[in-house]
């Protein structure tokens, strides 16, 4: 297949990493890597871009320049990457018309509640006539999958999953030891985090377990927190960790996706709230190295934790719950070892991302296929 790929809310070479931006480039590398050829139909952002008036000159410059670009490739199908009330799709649905081809969105987002605020409804009505027009639409989350089945038709809509390659996060002793020596970690009872530190809910997340982990600290000198992540935030966190917690709190400076497996393997529980997280790869990576998770029931863990089984879940806010379920992971071995079993597992059923993104692929052939 032809594919022109565009993601609007964040081109997939973007300098700043995040969840969403690993999964878009994910789908991109994997198509081409099964043979497709694959055109940057645009790398222009979209954010916020129905209440920025100032880049609409340029976006129809762009959509000038983009079409041109399209024609001369050719494709069989137009597939969007995450287009949402935020960064709605004003690109794809109009070119792929022009050139008589079927237009997919991955990642579709539609949620009516942004029609009721003056500020949001342009994104709104912008994103839903992108469903609308949509040959198909892939929801990877229960919630969005809901949500979207009230305006898309069951044949245009189908359910899929984020994932990982489990290979590249199982369990490496060697890197355990390898950390666990660097950091003088060898003998303690080890906590890990992974976030990057913006002046936001990652933020605050990082903030709420800090706060959580305090008590530990004061009853537990072995136990260490391991905080993985860059930002803004950090050097306020550090401050806020060193007088919770002294010297038991350690900030390790953004780590290497690639690397972050010997940071699994060195550690006995993953932990990160996940304030309006909407999915979170670090918990399927933890799950997948055989680290329990303890985190807040929001969407993000619970679309990638079983909860009682791989993780321990507690209401948003709650900070005594956390301190409470960190606390019974580190003190119950038999616990613990029964979800480290049970994460791989889980994660290899559900979240195996080759299977996950064949799946997808025979999809797109299909209404390839069906070409106009």
């Amino acid at each position: 297949m032809r594919i022109a790929f565009f993601a609007p809310h964040k081109p997939i070479d973007h300098p700043l990493p995040s969840g969403d931006l690993i999964i878009g480039k994910t789908l991109h590398d994997f198509l081409k890597a099964q043979g497709h050829e694959l055109l940057i139909a645009s790398k222009f952002r979209l954010r916020h871009i129905t209440n920025k008036p100032y880049k609409w000159p340029a976006l129809y410059f762009e959509f000038k320049r983009t079409l041109k670009r399209v024609q001369q490739f050719k494709p069989d199908l137009w597939l969007t990457y995450h287009s949402y009330y935020k960064s709605p799709d004003l690109l794809g649905p109009y070119i792929s018309e022009k050139l008589g081809i079927p237009y997919v969105i991955y990642q579709g987002v539609f949620a009516t509640k942004y029609r009721r605020n003056y500020k949001t409804w342009p994104g709104y009505m912008a994103n839903k006539h992108g469903l609308l027009h949509a040959d198909h639409v892939f929801a990877n989350k229960q919630k969005d999958f809901h949500n979207l089945a009230r305006i898309v038709l069951s044949e245009k809509l189908s359910r899929t999953y984020a994932g990982i390659e489990p290979d590249k996060f199982s369990y490496c002793p060697q890197g355990a030891e390898e950390i666990r020596i660097k950091n003088k970690l060898n003998g303690r009872k080890v906590i890990l985090s992974a976030a990057m530190l913006r002046e936001d809910v990652k933020a605050k997340s990082i903030t709420d377990l800090i706060n959580a982990f305090a008590p530990l600290a004061a009853e537990s000198p072995d136990a260490a927190l391991l905080i993985a992540g860059d930002g803004e935030a950090r050097l306020r966190l550090e401050k806020l960790a060193a007088e919770k917690a002294g010297d038991s709190i350690i900030f390790l400076g953004q780590v290497r996706r690639e690397d972050l497996y010997k940071y699994y393997s060195a550690a006995d529980i993953f932990a990160y709230p996940g304030i309006n997280e909407a999915l979170g790869m670090v918990y399927l990576e933890a799950q997948c190295a055989g680290l329990p998770i303890v985190a807040y029931s929001t969407q993000g863990p619970n679309e990638a934790v079983l909860p009682g089984k791989t993780g321990l879940l507690s209401q948003e806010g709650d900070i005594a719950a956390l301190t409470e379920n960190l606390n019974r992971l580190l003190d119950n071995d038999k616990l613990r070892g029964q979800m480290s079993k049970a994460g791989p597992k889980h994660v290899k059923d559900t979240f195996d991302l080759n299977k996950n993104l064949q799946e997808v692929e025979q999809k797109l052939i299909s209404i390839s296929s069906r070409r106009y």
